[in-house]
């Protein structure tokens, strides 16, 4: 069945599962097999309604941003290819999770921020509100930040006005880091990158 035609009731038992099951796990390997679980129970269709959401809302934006920006728009769905392969072939090694206060905070706001409505009743793509859409996002970036130590935004990303993310070094820094730490619900509140300090 696929995930995106659940009901909202059925989706909060599966968020909350997951996630309960996420919040006890101590090491890296743990948390991959957990993710990757609930990752598999997406189907092809549902891979299809995301990917074809997140183009139609490139296409929205203007040019020359558009032209810019539509390069790094299937960042979510190759993170998640490069997740889908590292999980079938067992391809991460076991390691104490760097962070567990963090790891922890984030499935936790993740359980409650799946249900947050953006309130738009006119969405001819109501699907990208479903709580399982927003918590592919999370589990795909749960693992890309804080086990494999990417980034939410992947590095040369464009923002409107010609700001990018960039890397100083060792350091990655991202214009909008720290613009979003009002919102509980932002994934920069758990992203590795600095804030650029000439965006401040």
């Amino acid at each position: 069945m696929n995930v995106l035609s659940l009901s909202d009731g059925e989706s909060a038992v599966l968020i909350d599962e997951t996630v309960a099951s996420l919040q006890v796990v101590t090491g890296t390997a743990e948390a991959v097999r957990r993710i990757g679980t609930a990752l598999s129970r997406y189907t092809v269709f549902d891979l299809q309604y995301i990917g074809g959401f997140i183009r139609r809302e490139v296409e929205k934006l203007p040019d020359p941003y558009r032209r810019a920006y539509r390069p790094y728009c299937s960042d979510l769905l190759d993170q998640y290819h490069v997740f889908m392969r590292v999980y079938r072939t067992n391809g991460v090694s076991d390691a104490p999770l760097t962070d567990p206060v963090l790891w922890h905070e984030f499935w936790e706001v993740a359980r409650v921020q799946c249900f947050v409505r953006s309130g738009r009743s006119d969405d001819p793509f109501p699907q990208m509100e479903h709580p399982l859409s927003k918590f592919f996002y999370r589990l795909v970036y749960g693992y890309v930040m804080l086990i494999a130590g990417g980034y939410g935004h992947p590095i040369g990303m464009p923002f409107p006005g010609g700001a990018t993310v960039r890397r100083e070094g060792e350091r990655v820094l991202c214009p909008i880091r720290d613009k979003e730490r009002d919102l509980p619900s932002a994934l920069c509140n758990f992203c590795p990158a600095e804030q650029d300090p000439r965006y401040r």
